[in-house]
């Protein structure tokens, strides 16, 4: 099985578009999805899903989570060339389609001190 991610990302106006394609072992448990694959840097990658929260893991060195919480902000902290940053997550839509295998996610990724926008994402995970 494979997991397929695109995302489209909108920084300042400029949009990029990063589409990746990796093999992944799906498991369900307490009524969550767990996706989980190793990405082109050779590290684990777990997301957590169920119909009102994403989670993804990054296993990096330090661990990246990244947190979405449909219609609700989340702190989020990402490891980036100037160290730990912390930001927020402002998911403006959130979708997990179970009979799709597909997860559709809408967010803003902001400043944590200054509430200012750094990028735009549309994100589309699917599972086949």
């Amino acid at each position: 099985m494979d997991i397929h991610l695109r995302n489209e990302i909108d920084l300042d106006g400029q949009i990029e578009v990063v589409d990746q394609q990796f093999q992944v072992e799906v498991k369900e448990k307490d009524g969550n999805i767990y996706l989980i694959y190793s990405n082109d840097e050779a590290e684990k990658v777990v997301i957590k899903c169920d119909e009102e929260e994403l989670v993804m893991t990054r296993f990096s060195t330090p661990k990246s989570i990244m947190r979405f919480i449909s219609g609700k902000e989340a702190i989020v902290t990402i490891p980036t060339p100037l160290g730990i940053q912390h930001f927020v997550t402002d998911t403006k839509r959130y979708q997990l389609n179970r009979s799709d295998q597909s997860v559709q996610l809408q967010y803003e990724l902001k400043g944590l001190e200054n509430q200012q926008l750094f990028a735009s994402y549309d994100l589309e995970i699917s599972w086949k």
